[in-house]
C-alpha cells in the first residue's frame, strides 16, 4: 500500500492509497506507528482513497488510534468513505474514533 505523507506545521497528514485490508495492513501500520512517534500522536489519516477496510484494516486503526497517548495526541481520521464508514460503525469502533469531516478541520483539532 501506497501511503503518501505531508506536513502541515507540527502535525503529518498520512493519505493511504487503496484498501486497508490483507497483507497491505502491516505495511500501513509500520507507517502509522512511524510517524505517530517522530510526531508524538499528531497524525492525520485523510482516508479519502481508502474505499474499504477489512477486519485487519478495523483492528489496525483501533490499535493504533486509541493507544496509550492522551487523548489530545492521538491520530485523527478525516474524510472517511461510505463503506470505511459503515464497517467502522457495524463493528462498534467508529465511536472510538477521532473523525472529522475535513483534513483541516482534523489538523485544527490538535490547536486546541
Amino acid at each position: 500500500m501506497k501511503v503518501d505523507t505531508h506536513l502541515h506545521g507540527s502535525v503529518s497528514v498520512l493519505v493511504p492509497h487503496g484498501p486497508l485490508a490483507g497483507d497491505d495492513v502491516e505495511g500501513f501500520r509500520q507507517t502509522l506507528t512511524l510517524s505517530i512517534d517522530q510526531k508524538s500522536g499528531r497524525v492525520v489519516l485523510d482516508m479519502s482513497d481508502v474505499p474499504y477496510l477489512d477486519s485487519s484494516g478495523i483492528n489496525a486503526l483501533l490499535e493504533l488510534c486509541t493507544g496509550q497517548q492522551a487523548a489530545s495526541a492521538r491520530p485523527r481520521l478525516a474524510l472517511l468513505g461510505e463503506t470505511s464508514r459503515e464497517a467502522l460503525d457495524l463493528t462498534d469502533v467508529l465511536p472510538q474514533l477521532t473523525v472529522f469531516d475535513t483534513v483541516e478541520s482534523a489538523i485544527r483539532s490538535y490547536k486546541r
